[in-house]
């Protein structure tokens, strides 16, 4: 439980981002609000449906806090809806006590909880295990979440928050654990595995380098890779085994259907992966592929593809700074993940943007090697007793320089600004009823 305990430093940027979280859950739960209380025929989802446009993500989660059932995909997403259950047991009662479907408020609620500490991770794995400064920190955890598909995410009703708040979690775990020459324990590591890969089974893989980088070829083992194994395997088998019977001959498409070779992969990576997942597109606006929006979209300003071309580059310059770093292997490894499933196998490619949370960490974390204090990095074994601080070398501003503070501040400011207005208009358009 000491994880989720904030610490000194923590509470000022955690309250600026804990406000601005509550300004977007306040906008999209009073837009839909007087759809969605209201959920007593069978046209309130219809009605709800044809005002519901948030690109590719769907709301499923508020069918299932509403009328329980499977809703998402086992095989894709083995344990959520069960996860989901206690929460549609909590609407019912405030439903009989208000007259009310409160899934909005349930759901929102749930966001707010992981959005919010999806931010003290990655704030906290740059502080302790990047070990960058405070204010360093500060920058890199506020862009991160000021990028497009990352701060929709923390508010729109899909399990990609529930991601986030995972895998955040789980990278912070292994970076500690990196740094105190420590290793997963069986049951630590069948733990995350269950719960990342319950929420979406290829998150699992993730977990799986995670456990892999932090303990070495120990993972190899037989105690430990058969027990990793045998839970993978029984996870994917129930999913598929669940997924058959409730969706019948659908279920053998239910993934190969994702899978895509014919979208032009060189666009993709300029407008989808890292365009749109990290500025939104003013064209098409959160359109969505499955309707009328084109696959690849051009920006209308120049200047975004020199934004565009500025945060590669120091991604690029982060990754040579921290090349010598395990946990930035750790972080190679996520992303090369990454890239093989979206963009050589092609899965989910027509929308590569809305998977951003399962990958677009890496690049926050690796440009934090450009800030990093150098006597602050250390391979010094530390005792598994002893909590792994900060360095008050920390405190200090490490290497980088002010010009390049000053670029990444004004990049962080302008995608806050710029998302800021297009999301507030585009929440407050009227419904159509």
């Amino acid at each position: 439980m000491n994880t989720f305990r904030l610490k000194r430093e923590e509470w000022l940027p955690a309250l600026v981002f804990l406000v601005l979280l509550l300004f977007f859950h306040g906008l999209i739960v009073s837009k839909f609000w007087v759809l969605f209380a209201d959920y007593f025929h069978a046209d309130s989802w219809r009605i709800f449906m044809r005002n519901y446009h948030m690109s590719g993500f769907d709301p499923i989660s508020y069918s299932v806090l509403t009328q329980w059932n499977l809703g998402f995909s086992v095989v894709r997403h083995p344990l959520l809806a069960f996860l989901l259950y206690p929460l549609y047991g909590l609407n019912q009662l405030l439903w009989s006590l208000t007259g009310a479907n409160c899934a909005q408020l349930i759901m929102a609620a749930l966001l707010l909880f992981c959005g919010f500490y999806a931010f003290i991770f990655i704030y906290r794995t740059l502080r302790e295990v990047i070990c960058v400064g405070r204010s360093d920190a500060v920058m890199l955890a506020f862009f991160f979440f000021g990028c497009a598909y990352i701060l929709l995410a923390l508010f729109v009703a899909d399990h990609f928050c529930l991601s986030l708040f995972l895998l955040t979690l789980t990278l912070y775990v292994s970076g500690r654990k990196i740094k105190a020459h420590e290793r997963f324990t069986r049951w630590q590591m069948l733990l995350l595995f269950a719960l990342t890969a319950g929420v979406t089974l290829s998150n699992g893989i993730i977990t799986w380098l995670c456990v892999w980088v932090t303990n070495g070829r120990s993972f190899f083992r037989p105690k430990t890779l058969l027990p990793a194994l045998a839970v993978s395997l029984l996870m994917l088998g129930l999913g598929f085994y669940i997924d058959a019977g409730w969706r019948g001959d659908e279920a053998a498409g239910a993934v190969g259907g994702w899978v895509d070779t014919q979208t032009p992969r060189v666009d993709t990576v300029v407008e989808n992966l890292l365009g749109e997942s990290i500025q939104l597109h003013r064209n098409q606006l959160l359109g969505d592929v499955l309707m009328r929006r084109p696959v690849i979209v051009r920006y209308s300003w120049a200047a975004q593809y020199v934004v565009e071309a500025v945060i590669v580059a120091l991604f690029l310059w982060g990754v040579w700074r921290g090349r010598r770093e395990r946990f930035l292997h750790l972080l190679m490894a996520c992303l090369a993940y990454a890239l093989l499933l979206h963009l050589i196998v092609g899965f989910a490619i027509n929308e590569v943007y809305i998977m951003a949370c399962h990958w677009l960490w890496v690049i926050p974390l690796s440009m934090g090697y450009l800030f990093a204090a150098p006597s602050a990095v250390t391979s010094q074994k530390h005792p598994a007793t002893t909590p792994l601080l900060p360095s008050p070398s920390l405190n200090r501003e490490g290497r980088g320089g002010s010009p390049l503070r000053i670029i990444l501040w004004a990049i962080t400011l302008y995608l806050w600004v710029y998302h800021t207005l297009l999301l507030y208009h585009y929440l407050t358009w009227p419904l159509s009823y």
